[in-house]
Formats: structure tokens, C-alpha cells, sequence
């Protein structure tokens, strides 16, 4: 159920922030649809929006127009994943790099299609391929392109846990690791001086060179949780791990190893205080937020301890833009809240949706794209001149 942000500099907006959550103006509803069931999220570009739907036995990849929600074109597959408590549908946010959109199914379809007119380039079975099975949550992990590369988790055995396809003929370049795939996706970080691939599987968090493949260093991880959290790169070539169910989190610190093909790390704390179960825990100016079993918490990522546990927003999702923390709560409502060490305030709330949402929010300035699995919609954000932007208390 993990996103992969694309966002730039210039696509995020600056939100007010005023001293009183009553100065806020709230966002204007630009388009309300029906979607089908999936806990996708949506992946935005050239006026496209794109998500992953349910459709009864055939699995859709659906692109919508960003300032109307109306329907550009929809890719349908006969698949379909289910489980009695975590729904119908896919749960990937496909990948948007130039003109392609890469999205993965709940039962590891991966397909290449055209952004604009939706025509299928290529697809591959990365489980059935790699030998993989299907988690019990289904196939969550979005695409990650690097260069001519489409990098997946497909969780195979034998050398096949990561795969790497060339993006414009869906063969495959490479793969490695032997680890079962988790439910987050992989990302690109460079630390000890290398660039990275990220996972977090089944009992383990991973590091991978990003030019080839190789493995660099894996870190074990309780298999009594579920892996979804993206790790956290933190300045000092450091890296947050947080996982739900009683776990919590821990810093690892990377460092080049003597060996010149290996990295080595080690665990420089332990915590309970961040138990990031859904959300994807943010870095901003010393600090680390996360919803700790749905409650916000700001943690000092050089010790562990807690700065301040307040405001319930349950299992939801949240985006760190310009000093604020956009918080999609699972029961739908949008919430702003500012990213400060001294104490927990929220500056505005609007009830957005009104079911149960794990799906990621996606920002695209000034639109806001939010979505469940029955409904998304679309609000234009107030924006703010860089000079009006109150300074935090």
C-alpha cells in the first residue's frame, strides 16, 4: 500500500501558517468521483491523474483528469486480490517517469503503459517469474525507476527478492537477494557513499547498490510485524526503521566497510515511542513525526526519546510540505498540523472523506488528490506568499 512520491521543489505548495487554525481558508472541492475499491493512491503528471482500481474480477489501472476527474483511459486485467479484513483491489501507487506509467497489481501484474493514451507497452507476472508468492495483504510495493530500470520487490528466492526490467522491453536486467517481499516499496538513498536501493522485507531491511544490484548489507528485522514504513534516511548517513504491532523503531548507523562491496551497520538505539504501523514517518529540521499507533509523535532521532504524543488520527497517512504536516486521518479528514519540536498544534482540519482511508494523499500544487476505497476527490489549496508565512512559535 506504499506510495512513490515524484514530487519536485517546484510542484509543492506553500500552505499559510497562521497562529490560529481559524485564518486557514479552507480548500475549494473541485471534483468528487466514484472509484473502485483499492488502497492505491494516485501518481501525478501532465495534467493526469493516475491510480489503481477494482472493477468485480478485472483489475484496472485508471487515468483521470487532474482538474475534472473525468475519465482519460482505463487498462483492465482479469486479476483480483482479497482478504476479509484488508478489502478488495490493488494496493501499489503506480509510478509516473516521462511518458510511462508502471503500476503493480495485488497478485504481481506488473504492467508499462503509455501515460497518455493508456496503451499497454509490456507486462510481466513478477511472482510467477521470480517464484515468488503473494503476501497475505497482496503485492504493495510501487515500481522504482532508475534510469532505463524498473526496479520491483517481487520477494523470490534464489537471487530474485529484488528484480530490476529494462523499462522499454520489460526484460529483465537483474536481480538479487533471497528475502520475501514486505509491503513497502523500494527507494533510492545514498548513504555511507553509496548510492542505494531500500527494502524492507519479511524479516529484514535491505540495502542494494543501485547500479547493479548487489547486495550491500541486510539487517534483521521481527518477522512478529508487518514491514510497510518506508526506512527513514536521516543526515550522517543514519537510517529510521519503525514497524506496528509492539515493535517499534531503530537508528542504524551505515558505514563504508573495509570490505569495499559491503557497508557495515549498527543499531545506535531502540525504541517503542515510534510504532509506525501504515504512515511513512518525515524528517524535518532535527526531528522525526509519525503516527505511533494513530497518535502523532515528534521523536529526537539522536536519542529516541519522545518531544511530544498528542492528536488521534488513527492508522492514517501523512505529507511534510514547507514546514507543515498535511495529515490524511484514517477516518478521511485532512489535517494540518505544524512540524515543531516545542509542542503539538494544529493550525486547520477539513473532513474530506468520510470512510475508512489508508490511502496515501498526493500532492500536486495547488491540487490535493485524496481517495478510499469507494470515493476520491480533488480540493484546490489555499496558497501563501513565502514573505506571509507565519514563523512557528
Amino acid at each position: 500500500r506504499q506510495t512513490h512520491y515524484r514530487l519536485s521543489p517546484s510542484t509543492i505548495p506553500l500552505l499559510p501558517l497562521p497562529s490560529s487554525a481559524a485564518q486557514c481558508d479552507p480548500p475549494e472541492l473541485v471534483w468528487r468521483q466514484s472509484v473502485g475499491p483499492a488502497w492505491s493512491a494516485f501518481a501525478v503528471q501532465a495534467g493526469a491523474a493516475v491510480t489503481q482500481e477494482q472493477d468485480g474480477e478485472l483489475e484496472t489501472v485508471v487515468a483521470r483528469d487532474l482538474r475534472t476527474g473525468e475519465r482519460r483511459w482505463t487498462h483492465r486485467d482479469s486479476a483480483r486480490h482479497e482478504t476479509s479484513l484488508g478489502g478488495v483491489g490493488p494496493r501499489a501507487t503506480p509510478t509516473i517517469d516521462g511518458n510511462q506509467v508502471f503500476a503493480v497489481g495485488g497478485t504481481g501484474l506488473l504492467n508499462a503503459l503509455d501515460l497518455s493514451t493508456g496503451t499497454l507497452l509490456w507486462q510481466r507476472n513478477i511472482v510467477i517469474e521470480n517464484g515468488a508468492s503473494v503476501p497475505h495483504w497482496g503485492m504493495s510495493a510501487s515500481p522504482l525507476v532508475l534510469g532505463d530500470l524498473v526496479v520491483v520487490t517481487a520477494g523470490g528466492p534464489e537471487g530474485r527478492s529484488l528484480v530490476a526490467y529494462n523499462r522499454e522491453t520489460g526484460d529483465r536486467a537483474w536481480s538479487s537477494g533471497d528475502a520475501r517481499a514486505g509491503y513497502s516499496s523500494p527507494t533510492l538513498a545514498r548513504l555511507a557513499g553509496v548510492d542505494q536501493i531500500l527494502t524492507f522485507n519479511w524479516g529484514s531491511v535491505t540495502g542494494y547498490r543501485a547500479d547493479t544490484g548487489a547486495l550491500l548489507w541486510q539487517h534483521p528485522w521481527s518477522e512478529e510485524t508487518q514491514p510497510v514504513a518506508q526506512p527513514l534516511p536521516l543526515p550522517g548517513d543514519r537510517l529510521l526503521v519503525s514497524s506496528g504491532y509492539g515493535v517499534g523503531s531503530a537508528l542504524l548507523q551505515l558505514a563504508p566497510s573495509v570490505d569495499i562491496a559491503a557497508v557495515d551497520v549498527r543499531v545506535v538505539w531502540e525504541s517503542p515511542r515510534l510504532k509506525a504501523k501504515f504512515t511513512n514517518p518525515v524528517y524535518h529540521e532535527g526531528y522525526v513525526y509519525g503516527l505511533d499507533d494513530g497518535i502523532l509523535v515528534c521523536l529526537d532521532p539522536e536519542t529516541g526519546e519522545r518531544r511530544w504524543k498528542r492528536g488521534r488520527y488513527g492508522h492514517g497517512q501523512l505529507i511534510l510540505t514547507e514546514g507543515v504536516l498535511l495529515i490524511q486521518a484514517e477516518a478521511g479528514g485532512i489535517h494540518l498540523v505544524l512540524a515543531h519540536p516545542d509542542e503539538h498544534r494544529e493550525l486547520a482540519s477539513h473532513p474530506a472523506l468520510d470512510d475508512k482511508t489508508w490511502n496515501n494523499p498526493a500532492l500536486a500544487a495547488p491540487y490535493l488528490l485524496v481517495r478510499n476505497h469507494r470515493e476520491a476527490a480533488c480540493f484546490r489549496l489555499a496558497m501563501a506568499p513565502p514573505d506571509k508565512v507565519a514563523e512557528a512559535p
